[in-house]
């Protein structure tokens, strides 16, 4: 069963739309509990997480906070997904067919479409060299997770070479306001 933990922005439309789908996965059995890592409390952000049951980590930086996560799951594979990314409905299908493919490799579902053409080259250069970016939904085996938060790295940016499996889900991002 995995974690999801979001990197939580404070655009809470985005965060609540991003939140949505998971609940598709705990409704599978796939998803046990997820993990707001917020560089503030807000009300929203408390409002939000309370009524999708999620606790709310605080800390300065993104790659702290994910460290932090990481050490209170409890060895559970973790969903690495960023306010306002909302995975399509075939990702979880596709999740539970993979699931055992995927052994203690990381993989990611393909990227929400670039904002520009620039964007899209970027990621295309990301890509090769076995990275991800924020609009990807990333799952991370425990022990990947642990390695790159013991190096306080921000997992977007983490490079994970040929390791790394691409799923063949879409991602999209939310444009709120």
């Amino acid at each position: 069963m995995f974690t999801a933990v979001i990197r939580a922005r404070n655009e809470p439309l985005a965060l609540a739309a991003t939140l949505g789908p998971l609940v598709r996965g705990v409704v599978q059995g796939l998803v046990g509990s997820a993990i707001l890592v917020a560089q503030a409390q807000t009300p929203a952000l408390q409002e939000i997480a309370d009524s999708a049951g999620c606790r709310v980590l605080v800390s300065p930086t993104w790659p702290e906070g994910f460290a932090r996560a990481v050490a209170v799951t409890g060895g559970a594979p973790l969903i690495v997904i960023d306010t306002g990314v909302m995975l399509g409905q075939e990702f979880w299908p596709l999740l539970a067919d993979h699931m055992p493919l995927l052994g203690d490799r990381p993989a990611a579902t393909l990227a929400a479409p670039g904002r520009t053409p620039l964007g899209g080259i970027m990621r295309m250069f990301r890509q090769l060299g076995g990275g991800v970016d924020e609009g990807s939904a990333l799952l991370l085996p425990i022990s990947t997770a642990r390695t790159i938060a013991q190096t306080k790295a921000d997992p977007f940016a983490f490079r994970y070479g040929k390791a790394l499996i691409r799923l063949k889900a879409g991602a999209s991002r939310v444009e709120l306001g």
